[in-house]
């Protein structure tokens, strides 16, 4: 089935619901997400002091996982941001902004968005549409965001083109990131978690995410399939383990059928008539809080390989970070510093990360990263600072070094093969005019004119963003 054919499909369905839903539907928003991260961060330094193991590493978040035992503060918070069902947006660019982190959602110079969410019983979920204006994408409307949940049993099914960030950074995702637009696809994610209560009780609260989604025909094999899982075990309240793996599979001349499926996933064998079935990325993360007087401290590390042996990644690329949080008349503080090191094992092999002899197109969407936004070969540094000044201002400052594309080399990184070692700084404003109007202001400022997917950068970015909920 063409894939662009199937996104139609299914954004028209998510218009039938949204014009024939009940008038008694209320406002609602199943999930936290990736542009929440100022929020989680609150609600994560408020977790620690509830004693209530919450999961930041692997979004979308279920609302559910907000609900403690002993109090209503975490839900509390997120209610007094979500109690509007809809957001007209405009966003203006005067270049791409290109170095963005996970609460960084304008992927486009210029744009205009309507969104409404509904919910009703155990279904959720939200339209989302975007008119895209501007010349660096070929798409005119895009969904980001778009879904319809519901919840069976501790689960929560659906479909829809989710944005997802799995990993503990903030700056670089290794396994997935919103860096590309979300795909469409389906999904099945914990609602919110469980514990067993037997033997198994030692591993903690446990949370699950698994979609298959479908990939962009405007790429070396069409019709490509990508399906992800990742599992997270809570031990103890501070500490977060999680193990992720994402395949490429199928597509147009590649073995599909449900025996490959089945070899595949169990790694009985990785060959078809001497045909590769998949191109996969697996590995594991780690994220430990702990707190000194009223500060939390975090301390986080993501690993995966590019391919598997027995279960375990090979060809390695990690991301190290640290971050302090603590809130001053209850708005938040919060200090980090990422490094993250795309190129395979250490440092030692160029073109192997998110690089693939068969799906030639490489780990990415519609030219762009699925994975960390630096893309392969890369290394990238990054301390970063917020600061909600009041409760309708809040300021976001960050200084930064790199190099994309280490060895210049590769014809499918989107850094090209020209760019140097770089520094520069970025700042991102937010001011509330109102209950119903905010908008923001981010300026990004490098020392290097980079290139992007072949097009000249300029030094100096400044995005613009308005938005009216109502």
């Amino acid at each position: 089935m063409d894939r662009i054919l199937m996104a139609k499909k299914i954004s028209f369905s998510f218009f039938l619901i949204f014009l024939l839903s009940s008038i008694n539907l209320f406002s609602g928003e199943i999930w936290v997400e990736p542009k929440d991260e100022l929020l989680v961060k609150k609600l994560e330094f408020l977790s620690k002091t509830l004693k209530h193991p919450f999961d930041s590493t692997s979004y979308p978040i279920s609302r559910a996982k907000l609900k403690t035992k002993s109090s209503d503060k975490l839900m509390e918070i997120y209610s007094s941001k979500n109690n509007f069902k809809n957001k007209f947006s405009i966003n203006y660019s005067n270049n791409i902004f290109s170095i963005r982190n996970i609460s960084d959602s304008n992927r486009y110079e210029k744009s205009v968005s309507l969104e409404r969410t509904f919910e009703r019983n155990r279904t959720a979920g939200k339209l989302s549409v975007i008119k895209n204006i501007s010349a660096n994408s070929e798409d005119e409307y895009l969904f980001s965001g778009t879904h319809l949940s519901t919840i069976v049993g501790n689960s929560v099914l659906g479909i829809g083109f989710i944005e997802r960030w799995w990993g503990p950074g903030n700056d670089n995702s290794l396994m997935l990131s919103n860096y590309s637009d979300p795909q469409p696809g389906i999904y099945l994610e914990s609602l919110s978690g469980f514990r067993f209560k037997n033997f198994m009780s030692f591993i903690g609260k446990v949370n699950y995410s698994f979609f298959v989604n479908f990939l962009d025909d405007e790429r070396f094999i069409k019709n490509t399939n990508l399906i992800g899982a990742r599992i997270t075990l809570q031990p103890v309240t501070n500490l977060t383990l999680g193990f992720s793996r994402v395949t490429m599979f199928g597509g147009d001349d590649r073995p599909d059928s449900f025996q490959s499926f089945v070899d595949n996933l169990f790694r009985l064998t990785r060959t078809e008539n001497g045909v590769d079935l998949s191109n996969e990325i697996a590995g594991y993360d780690l994220k430990y809080n702990f707190n000194i007087n009223k500060i939390l401290i975090s301390s986080y590390f993501q690993l995966i390989g590019e391919d598997e042996v027995k279960f375990t990644p090979s060809t390695k690329i990690f991301t190290y970070g640290n971050e302090i949080i603590f809130l001053k008349n209850g708005l938040l503080r919060s200090v980090g510093i990422e490094y993250s090191n795309t190129i395979a094992d250490f440092g030692d092999r160029y073109n192997v990360t998110y690089e693939h002899g068969s799906y030639k197109s490489g780990y990415r969407y519609k030219n762009l990263p699925l994975g960390a936004f630096i893309d392969g070969d890369s290394i990238f540094l990054k301390l970063t600072t917020n600061v909600e000044v009041n409760e309708n201002l809040f300021l976001n400052f960050s200084l930064f070094e790199g190099e994309f594309n280490k060895d210049n080399l590769g014809e499918t990184n989107v850094w090209g093969v020209t760019n140097e070692e770089y520094k520069g700084a970025k700042i991102k404003v937010g001011y509330s005019l109102t209950k119903n109007f905010n908008f923001e202001l981010g300026i990004l400022a490098v020392n290097k004119n980079l290139y992007f997917n072949s097009k000249e950068m300029d030094k100096i970015t400044f995005n613009v963003g308005l938005n009216y909920n109502f």
